[in-house]
């Protein structure tokens, strides 16, 4: 069996330093600018954590906080990270994400992943994917995780609501996790701090990633929303 390919993400908006990394691409913001690294970071394993490595850009450690949460073809942990962005110190939130089963583009029209922390017990995840030549966002299959209190739990059925710009752009976001057992959804809703946008070489693919401001039942977090979308039309 192959070993996972690992994407990490940090979250620091104390310095507006945030940023997103896996093999071949490099997402870094810095307030709302942001800048688009070609290459990806070196991650090894350190103990039951990563060290994240990047000449001239960052050298993290990923700490997991809490139980990996399941989404299809991927788990991702909830960490700790510290270390150095440039020549400022870090000590933040972010996540880790292994994926076994990467996704088959033939078969997608959009991936959208959305991720939240709060602290290191709350945080959110969500995963849709769109089937190549469905008519919306209604044929999404979409799988949610909670983290509630350090413990994982399922969504039952999880309800994303985006608002775009003219270019097709996340600008702000809202959610509703419904709960087995629970009577009223729990509600998350988000808006922009910086985003960028570019093509993915070798796949008719333009992803839209963004940094975004989260806020649910009187928690304010930080995460992100990436929107990946076939560029190539369906063919008639």
């Amino acid at each position: 069996m192959s070993a996972p390919a690992v994407s990490i993400a940090f979250f620091d908006p104390e310095h507006g330093l945030h940023g997103s990394a896996r093999t071949g691409a490099t997402l870094l913001f810095d307030g709302s600018g942001s800048n688009v690294l070609p290459e990806g970071p070196s991650v090894e394993r350190e103990g039951d954590g990563w060290r994240a490595e990047l000449d001239g850009a960052f050298s993290l450690a990923l700490a997991p906080l809490a139980p990996a949460l399941r989404l299809p073809g991927v788990q991702v942990h909830v960490c700790r990270v510290t270390g150095r962005v440039g020549s400022q110190p870090v000590d933040c939130l972010g996540t880790v994400g292994e994926t076994h089963t990467p996704p088959t583009w033939e078969e997608l029209d959009v991936l959208r992943s959305i991720s939240a922390v709060f602290d290191g017990e709350h945080a959110f995840i969500a995963l849709a994917r769109r089937p190549r030549g469905a008519p919306g966002h209604d044929e999404e299959q979409v799988v949610g995780w909670l983290l509630a209190g350090g413990q994982p739990l399922a969504v039952e059925d999880t309800r994303i609501s985006t608002v775009y710009d003219g270019e097709g752009r996340q600008r702000s976001a809202g959610l509703e996790l419904w709960l087995p057992g629970e009577d009223l959804p729990r509600r998350a809703a988000g808006t922009v701090v910086s985003g960028s946008s570019l093509s993915l070489e070798g796949l008719d693919v333009a992803v839209h990633a963004a940094v975004f401001r989260w806020r649910m039942e009187n928690r304010e977090g930080v995460g992100a929303y990436e929107l990946w979308v076939r560029s190539e039309p369906a063919a008639a």
